[in-house]
């Protein structure tokens, strides 16, 4: 499963600039190693850029209104909880 996102602000990245991100699902355990169970704002921020093979300094550069979009995506990427009888 794959969802792409346009950026509402591009960003650069040496000479590239970066007007989309696409997230390669489902959730796997590469794009969680080494995260807490607990995760936080900085954790999600961790595994989207995992699931769209963005670095650190990229991801960190997104604008706000990028950064929430971002960050709904990959809420809708985590599962949500335990299923029934498990």
């Amino acid at each position: 499963m794959e969802r792409r996102m346009t950026l509402k602000t591009p960003l650069q990245n040496g000479s590239e600039t970066i007007t989309e991100l696409v997230f390669q699902g489902p959730l796997k355990g590469r794009h969680m190693k080494g995260l807490p169970l607990a995760l936080c704002y900085d954790h999600l921020l961790t595994i989207g850029g995992r699931m769209c093979g963005q670095p650190p300094s990229v991801m960190e550069e997104l604008s706000g209104d990028d950064l929430a979009t971002v960050l709904g995506v990959v809420t809708d990427f985590l599962p949500t909880g335990p299923r029934t009888g498990q």
